[in-house]
Order: structure tokens, then C-alpha cells, then sequence
């Protein structure tokens, strides 16, 4: 099957095993918190009411397992040239995600992102780049709230050629 694709630029290679990307800050907000709970379905839950989240024990409304992941997504999508080549959204194919969690972060917590490439593999002749990335999520004091690691297939369909 041909590759449908419109022409783009490549993306080039993807930074080194061992790169640091650049850490990011973000403020967990209640309102996206019960956006993210109805949109998986927790309405009615912690997850989406302030009240039901005091009685279970919590500060306020806690961060769902998931939430992470969007979070960074959404920063992976405003990256800089600092952080690699950009890469057409067209190759890439989200593969692999795992979270391990430390603790719990709540609305009005404020976490670091801190990303690391730990590994880049091609196969298929070069047509499939795989990018190993770990993210340690801590509060801004340091202290950690979760790791997340994910790995993602960029195509390289010219490599092929």
C-alpha cells in the first residue's frame, strides 16, 4: 500500500538516548480536572466533585491516573527546537505508556515535567524510528508525584527509497 501522506519535511533524527529535554511547569486546574472526569466517565466521583473528594480524604479534587499523560501530550505538542527536530504528527504512532505514581496531586498543585529521551531504536530498514521517553513528575520541591514513560513510532517512509 502506497504511502497517502502529503510531502512534508523531514524530521530528522530524533535527539540522543540520555538527552534532557526541557522541563516544563504546569498548575493543575479544577475545571479541566472535572472536564477530564465527565469525558472518562467519573461524574459523581472524587474525581469530579469538590465535596465527594473532602470526604474521601483529599485537599481537593485528585489528578485521575491518566491525567498526566494528556497533560504532557499537550506540552509535547508546543515543543521547541530545543527539544529535537518537530515532528509531522502525520508519522507518529503513539505505541507504548506506563505511569508509575508516587503520590497523588490535586487540583492547585503545581508539578514539574522533567523528560528524558532513554533510548531511540530504528527497525524495517530505517522506515521506523522508536523514541523511548521518561518523564519524572515531581512537585516543585521535588518531590515526586509520578514517572511516565512512553514510546512513540515516527515513520520514515523515505528511508525506503
Amino acid at each position: 500500500m502506497a504511502d497517502t501522506a502529503p510531502p512534508t519535511k523531514d524530521s530528522g533524527p530524533a535527539p540522543a538516548p540520555g538527552t534532557a529535554l526541557t522541563p516544563f511547569t504546569v498548575t493543575v486546574e479544577r475545571g479541566r480536572l472535572r472536564f477530564f472526569g465527565r469525558v472518562v466517565g467519573l461524574e459523581d466521583s472524587e474525581f469530579t466533585c469538590l465535596d465527594r473528594a473532602r470526604r474521601a480524604g483529599h485537599p481537593d479534587l485528585p489528578v485521575p491516573p491518566t491525567f498526566l499523560f494528556g497533560l504532557e501530550l499537550e506540552h509535547q505538542s508546543r515543543a521547541t527546537e530545543q527539544d529535537g527536530p518537530p515532528v509531522d504528527p502525520s508519522r507518529v504512532l503513539h505505541t507504548e505508556q506506563s505511569f508509575t505514581y508516587h503520590q497523588t496531586a490535586h487540583a492547585g498543585d503545581e508539578l514539574v515535567f522533567s523528560p528524558v529521551i532513554t533510548d531511540v531504536y530504528r527497525r524495517r530498514g530505517g522506515t521506523m524510528e522508536f523514541v523511548v521517553r521518561d518523564t519524572a513528575v515531581t512537585r516543585t520541591d521535588g518531590t515526586p508525584v509520578a514517572d511516565l514513560h512512553q514510546v512513540i513510532l515516527v515513520r520514515h517512509p523515505e528511508a525506503a527509497r
